[in-house]
């Protein structure tokens, strides 16, 4: 049977995928890639911790939309920093016929994906069944189980 994964063990591994990718290359095409796995990496962090709260995150991409959604002021503060430079990260790097991230813009924003991991992390109730039930729980809403 395979493991469950959370939305924050998605965002670390789109956190280690970027870090591989600028740690083995200087191609713009990969910085690009590795820009995306960055801003999925907040992306997911911060759903995952909407979750946490009992709440539903929207449907969205960009950071400004479902950060709405966050009672947690300091990874607010984190996040909100950074929000235009990702927003575009999210479709862009995938999908743009030129290239939109810069290595240095990158691993700026890589430093902020590691202390928004530490902090979410921080967040989870010391006792991993209540967490366990809490992201359950909102996947049950937005399934509508």
């Amino acid at each position: 049977m395979r493991r469950k994964v959370t939305l924050l063990d998605r965002a670390k591994a789109d956190l280690t995928t970027a870090e591989f990718m600028l740690k083995n290359t200087n191609d713009d095409l990969f910085v690009d890639i590795a820009a995306y796995h960055a801003q999925q990496c907040i992306e997911k962090a911060v759903k995952f911790l909407i979750g946490l709260e009992g709440k539903m995150y929207v449907a969205d991409h960009r950071l400004s939309v479902f950060l709405e959604d966050l009672a947690d002021e300091e990874v607010k503060i984190l996040v909100g920093e950074i929000e235009i430079s990702i927003d575009s990260w999210a479709t862009t790097a995938r999908y743009k016929s030129t290239i939109t991230a810069s290595i240095n813009e990158v691993n700026e924003i890589l430093e902020v994906c590691k202390k928004l991991v530490k902090l979410v992390e921080s967040r989870i109730p010391h006792s991993k069944k209540t967490c366990e039930n809490d992201v359950k729980g909102m996947f049950r809403k937005l399934l509508n189980e």
